[in-house]
């Protein structure tokens, strides 16, 4: 997004099927954490995070957004939009669970604080947003070398 849609939140064209189906993925999961939560069942309320966010990693993989933007600039943006949307979602989704890594991601789509909240739908990412130059969520894993005997 930084790089082909200058740094703001993309304005998104129509959506097609796959992109309203991963959208209301992303919008019931909230619903199902509630559910889950309610029952106790925690690692339940997480694999629907996490699920979304696989079902979103396939999507942008199969829409190749990079490869759009030279045959069709709008759904690039679309794709970006929908992909960012969707890992808004899941960020608000997961701050129970990994506050501060949700919160680097939702500063990084620059969601207001109190737009951080379980109702998502009325506080979709807005085009044209300015968004912060993009920095990792996590830090790099590197696997220590073990040291000789």
């Amino acid at each position: 997004i930084a790089k082909n849609c200058d740094g703001a939140v993309p304005q998104y064209g129509a959506f097609s099927d796959e992109d309203q189906a991963l959208l209301d993925a992303a919008y019931g999961i909230l619903d199902v954490m509630r559910k889950e939560i309610g029952a106790f069942q925690i690692h339940k309320a997480i694999a629907a995070i996490w699920n979304v966010v696989a079902e979103a990693n396939r999507y942008f993989a199969a829409q190749e957004p990079w490869a759009l933007k030279k045959t069709d600039p709008e759904r690039m943006a679309t794709v970006l939009y929908t992909t960012a949307e969707v890992l808004r979602v899941a960020a608000v989704g997961a701050q129970p669970f990994i506050p501060e890594g949700a919160g680097k991601l939702l500063d990084l789509l620059a969601v207001d604080e109190e737009k951080r909240q379980f109702r998502v739908e009325k506080a979709a990412l807005i085009p044209g947003t300015p968004l912060p130059k993009p920095a990792p969520v996590f830090p790099r894993y590197v696997e220590e070398e073990s040291e000789k005997a």
